[in-house]
Parts: C-alpha cells; sequence; structure tokens
C-alpha cells in the first residue's frame, strides 16, 4: 500500500510551507539618546529679562544650523526658553542617525536671532558640550559684548559706574572697577548677585533680601525688594541643606502660588503660612 501523505495544518487544509532568503543591509547608525535638555533665562544686556517678540534661540553645530526654539516674553520659575538637543550615542563604527543631532559630549553652539540680527551670548564665547543625553541643565544667557571676560556686559557694568556717579576717563569706562566676584558698593552682595538680583551694585540701599515684618501661629508675614521682569520663590528647611519651595501670598485677598514675577519695582509683602511649634529656615530665589 503507498503511503499516505503528510499534511501540515488542521480542518483537512494543507498549508504549503515557504521559505525566504531575505538580504538586509545595515546602514550602521549611531542610535539615538534621550534628549539633553537646555533651559534657563535670556537677558538683555543690562541684566533684564529678554521680552521681544518674535525671538528665537538658534541651536549651532559646525556653524550650521540644527535647531531653535522660541524665547518667551513671559519667564516662569525655569525661564524664557526650553531646548531639547537630539543626542548621538556615538558607537564605533556608525554614522549619524540624524543631520539635527549632536554627538554624546559634542561641540554645540547658540546664537540669538530678533529683529532680523544675530547675537551671540557671552556664555557661548568658550566651548559648550552637551551630556550624554537624559540630562536637563540649566543655562542662563546673557547677550552684550564682555570686553573684560568677567560674564557681566559691560553695558551693564558702565550702567553701575554711572549710578554710583563714575564717569569715563580719557581711556573710557574703568570696568575693573567691578568684578563679577567683587563688591562695589560693599553691602555684603557680590556684583554678580546684584546683577542675577537687579539690584545696583552701587548703590549699598538697594538689598536683595527677604525681611520677616510679623509672625503668627498661623504665619509669617515677609517683604522683599522686587525688580520688574524677575521671578520670586521663597523656600523653607529644618536644618539648612534641604530646601523646598512654599507657596506664598504677594497680596491681600490674593491666591498662594510658588512663584511670583514681579510687575513693578516695590517693596512687597509676602505671607507664608507656617506650621505651629515648628521651627523653620527660610530664603528668597531670584531668576
Amino acid at each position: 500500500m503507498p503511503a499516505r501523505p503528510r499534511w501540515l495544518g488542521r480542518a483537512g487544509l494543507s498549508l504549503p510551507v515557504f521559505l525566504f532568503l531575505a538580504v538586509v543591509t545595515l546602514g550602521r547608525a549611531f542610535p539615538p539618546a534621550p534628549f539633553y535638555t537646555l533651559y534657563g533665562v535670556v537677558k538683555d544686556q543690562v541684566g533684564a529679562t529678554l521680552a521681544v517678540e518674535g525671538a528665537v534661540l538658534v541651536l549651532l553645530r559646525d556653524n550650521l544650523e540644527i535647531g531653535r526654539t522660541p524665547i518667551s516674553r513671559e519667564a516662569s520659575a525655569d525661564g524664557n526658553y526650553e531646548l531639547p538637543i537630539a543626542i548621538d550615542q556615538n558607537r564605533v563604527g556608525t554614522r549619524t542617525y540624524s543631520h539635527t543631532a549632536v554627538a554624546a559630549q559634542g561641540v554645540f553652539s547658540l546664537v540669538v536671532e530678533m529683529n532680523g540680527a544675530k547675537f551671540y551670548p557671552i556664555e557661548v564665547s568658550g566651548t559648550l558640550r552637551a551630556g550624554v543625553g537624559g540630562e536637563r541643565v540649566r543655562l542662563d544667557l546673557n547677550l552684550g559684548a564682555d570686553t573684560d571676560g568677567d560674564g557681566l556686559p559691560d553695558a551693564w557694568e558702565e550702567w553701575q559706574l554711572y549710578q554710583a556717579g563714575k564717569l569715563p576717563g580719557a581711556n573710557g569706562w574703568n570696568l575693573s572697577l567691578i568684578t563679577r566676584d567683587g563688591d562695589f558698593d560693599g553691602d555684603g552682595m557680590s556684583n554678580h548677585a546684584e546683577y542675577v538680583a537687579g539690584t545696583f551694585a552701587g548703590d549699598a540701599t538697594e538689598r536683595f533680601e527677604l525681611r520677616i515684618r510679623d509672625r503668627s501661629p498661623a504665619g509669617i508675614q515677609f517683604e522683599f525688594f522686587a525688580i520688574t521682569g524677575k521671578v520670586y520663590s521663597i523656600e523653607e528647611s529644618t536644618d539648612l541643606r534641604t530646601w523646598t519651595t512654599v507657596p506664598f501670598v504677594t497680596g491681600a485677598g490674593g491666591a498662594a502660588a510658588r512663584t511670583y514675577r514681579a510687575t513693578a519695582v516695590a517693596i512687597l509683602p509676602a505671607y507664608v503660612a507656617h506650621p505651629p511649634s515648628t521651627s523653620r529656615f527660610y530664603r528668597l530665589s531670584v531668576r
């Protein structure tokens, strides 16, 4: 008797078996890493938060544009820009997976475009280098010339000298009087801290500080000197090591918030709810 045929499948249906040979060409490209994200505040040459309609921050690699992000006119606690940068993993023997990516720990640059012109921030005068991917890094950017290389714009230093009654001599402004870590007006704050806070480095009566005005079992009444456009927050700690941002109220009947963006130059009240029978330390932060 002849052998019965063997069938594959079920219910009496035969399923032919096919064998495919596929040829795959490997592009051997860098696989993408998580984004390396920059964020912060872009400031003009006198230290004010940049508020120009249509301003953008441009990402450059080898002097060619590979990305851009808008610069917001309204600053938040994190700043007025956020720039995610695509990162390659740099595997040996592979090529870049995208023409808009930066190699892990690769070099890049930044430029601000507004009103049809380009402005290079002080911070890009050196080498900017990306991470390996997944980092979120704060980088505040300041526009303007910095001929003495101290990180403070010349125009701001000249402004401070003028406010302090100093005038340019035969060789121009003596910018050496104001250095980054110096204290021009002797009020205990460095010139760079005054630049960040928006206070005058030549006027010791303008101080960035948080003063206690009143205290009750329910809370503490503070006050601080606010500068237009600056964003403030109050932090508390029990050990002077770990700090936590707390909500505060800046006006009667106002809602509590963790940040306050000043709309005018003024001495503002700030009320913070305080748990009874506990000791706390407080400090003021500004962006």
